[in-house]
């Protein structure tokens, strides 16, 4: 329950700095507001306790994003809903059953499926048709479903509230007046504990299915996405 309502805090707390970072800054006056959807392929990482990494995890990933931009059209505060696969993998190559016949092996993937909420603030590099840009946020996100195929006891000790920050960096081409098409790399490394197993937990080993002396057992996602976005403008203008 506490851990519940830290998350709940936190991402209130992503819209207030939001709102504070738009009054301090006079420069942040909107002229545009812009709305679109971002889709793409993403690649999961997981450290685990003890420094034991696993193999990527290609998934994908979708969100839904809304944006204000300063007078000079350099400066954007943005907000992005989405919803996100990542975890990792394990990879055997071969295995044997008890008769000792060798048979090929495959990938089982560790899956949460993350809805997140991005806020942050994007500054483009220069204008013209092209617009390089980079951006920094702020994320929370709540775990609406897992997938194991391999460890599955773990499933119970899932956190369901996460919590993170974004880098980007990206490229955007202008269309047209209204509409803007753009390619984007996020790397968005959590910092809390998507799994957290206490070392006083016995645990089961999974090939022998025997209880074992348990020993504390946590990870750590970062997800690296790949997105491509249509972004659609609404732009205000002043008359005297």
């Amino acid at each position: 329950m506490i851990r519940t309502h830290f998350s709940i805090k936190f991402i209130l707390s992503l819209f207030t700095t939001a709102l504070l970072l738009a009054c301090n800054d006079s420069n942040l006056l909107a002229q545009a507001n812009g709305f679109g959807l971002k889709l793409g392929p993403s690649m999961g990482f997981q450290k685990w306790g003890g420094g034991s990494q696993r193999d990527p995890l290609l998934r994908w990933h979708v969100a839904a994003f809304m944006d204000s931009e300063s007078s000079d059209s350099k400066n954007v505060i943005y907000g992005q809903l989405g919803y996100h696969v990542k975890g990792g993998a394990f990879r055997v190559s071969y295995f044997y059953d008890i008769n000792g016949n060798r048979y090929p092996g495959s990938t089982y993937g560790m899956e949460f499926h993350n809805l997140s909420l991005d806020i942050g603030l994007k500054r483009y590099i220069r204008k013209g048709i092209w617009k390089p840009y980079y951006a920094i946020g702020l994320r929370g996100e709540y775990t609406a479903k897992t997938k194991f195929e391999i460890y599955q006891e773990l499933e119970e000790w899932v956190r369901k509230w996460n919590y993170g920050f974004s880098i980007k960096l990206g490229t955007e081409y202008k269309m047209s007046k209204l509409t803007h098409a753009g390619l984007e790399l996020n790397i968005a490394p959590d910092l809390s504990k998507q799994v957290y197993v206490p070392a006083t937990i016995r645990r089961i080993n999974p090939w022998t299915g025997q209880a074992e002396p348990g020993y504390e057992q946590s990870t750590v996602n970062t997800t690296i996405e790949l997105s491509f976005y249509l972004r659609f403008m609404q732009v205000i203008e002043y008359e005297e």
